[in-house]
Protein backbone atom coordinates (compact mmCIF):
# COMPACT_ATOMS: atom_id res chain seq x y z
CA UNK A 1 0.00 0.00 0.00
CA UNK A 2 1.54 3.49 -0.83
CA UNK A 3 -0.08 4.92 1.65
CA UNK A 4 2.28 5.08 5.08
CA UNK A 5 0.24 7.35 8.03
CA UNK A 6 -3.26 6.99 8.15
CA UNK A 7 -5.30 10.05 6.56
CA UNK A 8 -6.45 12.58 8.94
CA UNK A 9 -8.17 15.65 7.50
CA UNK A 10 -10.18 18.09 9.60
CA UNK A 11 -12.71 20.94 8.32
CA UNK A 12 -10.91 23.72 9.87
CA UNK A 13 -12.37 26.96 9.19
CA UNK A 14 -15.64 27.15 6.68
CA UNK A 15 -13.77 27.11 3.47
CA UNK A 16 -10.47 24.99 4.10
CA UNK A 17 -9.42 21.49 5.32
CA UNK A 18 -6.35 21.23 7.33
CA UNK A 19 -4.06 17.84 8.00
CA UNK A 20 -4.28 16.67 11.44
CA UNK A 21 -0.91 14.63 11.24
CA UNK A 22 1.57 14.18 8.73
CA UNK A 23 0.96 12.59 5.70
CA UNK A 24 3.05 10.23 3.54
CA UNK A 25 2.65 8.27 0.52
CA UNK A 26 4.78 6.62 -1.70
CA UNK A 27 4.43 7.38 -5.40
CA UNK A 28 6.66 4.84 -7.42
CA UNK A 29 10.43 5.79 -5.85
CA UNK A 30 8.86 9.16 -4.98
CA UNK A 31 8.00 9.82 -1.28
CA UNK A 32 6.05 12.39 -1.04
CA UNK A 33 5.41 13.96 2.83
CA UNK A 34 3.11 16.33 3.43
CA UNK A 35 3.44 17.75 7.23
CA UNK A 36 0.72 18.47 9.65
CA UNK A 37 -1.85 21.71 9.58
CA UNK A 38 -1.28 21.77 5.76
CA UNK A 39 -4.28 23.42 4.53
CA UNK A 40 -6.32 23.09 1.70
CA UNK A 41 -9.31 23.25 -0.13
CA UNK A 42 -9.80 19.72 -1.89
CA UNK A 43 -10.51 19.25 -5.27
CA UNK A 44 -10.72 23.34 -7.15
CA UNK A 45 -13.65 22.53 -8.85
CA UNK A 46 -15.76 25.05 -10.32
CA UNK A 47 -19.20 25.17 -9.24
CA UNK A 48 -21.09 24.61 -12.29
CA UNK A 49 -19.57 21.75 -12.88
CA UNK A 50 -19.86 19.99 -9.46
CA UNK A 51 -23.03 17.64 -10.33
CA UNK A 52 -20.13 16.01 -12.33
CA UNK A 53 -17.35 16.26 -9.68
CA UNK A 54 -17.95 17.45 -6.32
CA UNK A 55 -14.52 18.72 -4.31
CA UNK A 56 -14.41 15.68 -2.26
CA UNK A 57 -14.91 12.02 -2.31
CA UNK A 58 -12.50 8.98 -3.59
CA UNK A 59 -10.26 11.69 -5.19
CA UNK A 60 -9.85 13.66 -1.66
CA UNK A 61 -6.12 11.86 -0.86
CA UNK A 62 -5.12 12.82 -4.34
CA UNK A 63 -6.26 16.15 -4.21
CA UNK A 64 -4.42 16.91 -1.12
CA UNK A 65 -1.72 15.58 -2.20
CA UNK A 66 -2.17 17.88 -5.90
CA UNK A 67 -2.50 20.95 -3.91
CA UNK A 68 0.67 20.28 -1.69
CA UNK A 69 2.64 19.74 -4.84
CA UNK A 70 1.39 23.05 -6.57
CA UNK A 71 1.95 25.17 -3.66
CA UNK A 72 5.88 23.24 -2.66
CA UNK A 73 6.92 22.08 -6.36
CA UNK A 74 9.96 24.19 -7.18
CA UNK A 75 10.79 24.00 -2.81
CA UNK A 76 11.00 19.89 -3.45
CA UNK A 77 11.68 19.53 -6.82
CA UNK A 78 8.49 18.40 -8.19
CA UNK A 79 7.38 20.24 -11.75
CA UNK A 80 3.96 20.73 -12.17
CA UNK A 81 3.63 18.12 -15.15
CA UNK A 82 5.32 15.79 -12.50
CA UNK A 83 2.88 17.03 -9.79
CA UNK A 84 -0.14 16.42 -12.42
CA UNK A 85 0.94 12.69 -12.95
CA UNK A 86 1.33 12.22 -9.26
CA UNK A 87 -2.52 13.55 -9.20
CA UNK A 88 -3.45 10.81 -11.81
CA UNK A 89 -1.32 7.89 -9.95
CA UNK A 90 -2.90 8.71 -6.77
CA UNK A 91 -6.73 8.42 -8.63
CA UNK A 92 -6.28 5.44 -10.03
CA UNK A 93 -4.37 4.00 -6.52
CA UNK A 94 -7.43 4.99 -4.81
CA UNK A 95 -10.04 3.34 -6.78
CA UNK A 96 -11.15 6.73 -8.68
CA UNK A 97 -13.06 5.45 -11.99
CA UNK A 98 -11.56 5.92 -15.26
CA UNK A 99 -13.76 8.63 -16.82
CA UNK A 100 -13.39 10.97 -14.06
CA UNK A 101 -9.79 10.19 -13.50
CA UNK A 102 -9.49 11.57 -16.86
CA UNK A 103 -11.32 14.68 -16.99
CA UNK A 104 -9.54 15.83 -13.34
CA UNK A 105 -6.72 15.45 -14.92
CA UNK A 106 -7.17 16.86 -17.92
CA UNK A 107 -8.36 19.71 -15.92
CA UNK A 108 -5.00 20.05 -14.28
CA UNK A 109 -3.30 19.91 -17.34
CA UNK A 110 -5.10 22.44 -18.90
CA UNK A 111 -5.98 25.05 -16.34
CA UNK A 112 -3.36 24.40 -13.94
CA UNK A 113 -0.80 27.22 -14.62
CA UNK A 114 -2.91 29.38 -13.03
CA UNK A 115 -2.19 27.85 -10.01
CA UNK A 116 1.38 26.51 -9.61
CA UNK A 117 3.45 28.07 -7.18
CA UNK A 118 6.92 28.81 -9.39
CA UNK A 119 8.66 30.25 -6.79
Amino acid sequence: MPELDEFNLKYYDGKDFVLEKDYRYMVGEKLIHIPAGFKCDLASVPRVFRNIINTYGDHTKAAVIHDFLYRNGNKIGVTRKEADKVFLAVMKEQGVGFFKRQLMYRAVRTFGMFAYKED
